[in-house]
């Protein structure tokens, strides 16, 4: 499917010149001539044109891009990930759109065309680039960069000023420590108030399992190597760690959503009572809140919200304090080694990373975080501690796919037994991670004859 080559030039170019006042037009050395054609991997084509396409066409008319769309390619009870290599083996495209579990695999087999060069060569400005990101890549290609992202997304503790200002407590600081955060939040917790109070609510918090590590992750711990194929979840760090989480989860510090609360909307609900359902900070009575960047959006333009708000960085390793596991790239657009038009593959990565591509793209309302710092949201609430944070050298769940479905499978199913058993206070933080250890290192030392295989689809 190739796009046609003149895309609404006067539209875009409008919306281009408003944006920029046409600085990108009339630059010479950005209007060099491309021809040909690339062919584009994203999730399909109606959204790359409005997330890229438009602008880049705008700019380049006589270059054909098609897009080679991933919508109907993942599903449930396959393996997607061979089902991507597949696709890009048929396809050959010119440009790849990879998340971090593929940019990782896919530069470390030589799939990918190293951007140093082109970037040396166009003078690309690094500088002006979060250097979180920028660090990722670069570890991740073992010191070349082999794709970039124009946006990331992140995640943060966001605060009710007006909770914190009727029990006398400070606020929250950038680069707290996950003991201090826990224990901020029991400062808070009244849940047999009516109504309930509570000190802190999010995502990891619904299971104890997910949210000791998630802290753990912070330190650099890994529960699990699956390369040596080894465990490595009983030792002392990773018991202060679930003493400390599971002594919380009993207390009831953390908020609880209601089974009845997590059920579908009802249609024709208005989309206040959508949101506030779908986060339950909203209605004031929750001190603390952990979540990602479009959190903002929902606060900014929530109508009647009943108080100030205002967000830090996520909890970290006081040894390490620059360093945080919050950040994810989903949207890293590479080079196939094998392009058939490499230059133009460069030229589209290189101006969907540019400042002029981020200043048009940057809205009002907040989705994802775009990398290139000048166009960082200019808000008078902390959205900076978004950029504090620099990724850890290695995210815990490497090489998680080298695991089988069925070892995860049962690996989860130990998990809730032995966590149901601390939680319950028939089992002690120690005793639980040695029971999850030895079974599940039990499963993990099963001959591949005695793994049963999953029936095909």
């Amino acid at each position: 499917m190739v796009l046609k080559k003149v895309m609404l030039l006067g539209i875009v170019g409008g919306l281009a010149c408003t944006a920029t006042g046409c600085t990108w037009m009339s630059d010479t050395r950005e209007q060099d001539k491309l021809s040909g054609s690339i062919k584009v991997v994203y999730w399909s084509k109606n959204s790359f044109m409005q997330n890229y396409g438009n602008l880049f066409s705008a700019k380049y008319p006589d270059l054909a891009v098609e897009v080679l769309p991933l919508d109907g390619l993942y599903k449930p009870q396959q393996d997607n990930k061979k089902a991507f290599d597949d696709y890009v083996q048929l396809h050959n495209p010119d440009v790849l759109l990879l998340d971090s579990e593929q940019f990782e695999r896919y530069a470390g087999s030589g799939k990918l065309k190293a951007l140093d060069a082109d970037m040396k060569k166009d003078a690309y400005d690094t500088k002006g680039y979060y250097s979180g990101v920028l660090e990722y890549l670069k570890r991740a290609g073992d010191g070349k960069i082999y794709g970039l992202a124009p946006y990331f997304n992140c995640e943060a503790v966001f605060y009710n000023k007006k909770l914190f200002a009727e029990y006398g407590i400070p606020f929250p600081e950038n680069k707290m420590s996950w003991d201090e955060l826990i224990l901020l939040s029991q400062r808070f917790s009244k849940p047999n108030e009516e109504p309930p109070v509570y000190g802190l609510e999010g995502r990891e918090l619904t299971n104890p399992f997910i949210f000791a590590t998630t802290v753990g992750a912070s330190y650099g711990l890994k529960f699990l190597d699956p390369d040596s194929k080894k465990m490595t979840l009983n030792t002392p760090e990773w018991t202060k760690i679930f003493k400390l989480v599971a002594e919380a989860f009993q207390k009831g510090d953390f908020y609880k959503a209601d089974p009845a609360s997590t059920q579908s909307p009802s249609p024709g609900s208005k989309r206040d009572d959508v949101l506030k359902q779908q986060y339950p900070f909203l209605h004031g009575q929750i001190a603390m809140t952990i979540q990602g960047v479009d959190f903002v959006d929902v606060l900014s333009t929530m109508p009647g919200l009943p108080f100030e708000w205002d967000l830090v960085t996520m909890p970290v390793d006081q040894s390490n304090p620059n360093s945080g596991n919050s950040m994810s790239l989903n949207e890293i657009f590479s080079v196939n080694v094998n392009s058939q038009n490499p230059t133009a593959s460069w030229k589209f990565i290189e101006y969907v990373n540019s400042d002029a591509f981020a200043r048009i793209m940057t809205k009002s309302t907040l989705k994802a975080l775009p990398a290139r710092l000048s166009a960082m949201p200019k808000e008078e609430r902390n959205v900076k501690a978004f950029y504090e944070l620099t990724p850890p050298n290695e995210s815990m769940y490497k090489n998680f796919d080298k695991l089988s479905d069925h070892f995860l499978m049962t690996f989860d199913s130990i998990i809730n037994e032995e966590m149901e058993k601390l939680l319950k206070g028939k089992s002690t933080a120690e005793t639980a991670l040695q029971q999850i250890e030895a079974r599940s290192q039990a499963e993990l030392d099963k001959p591949k004859d005695e793994i049963p295989v999953a029936p095909k689809s």
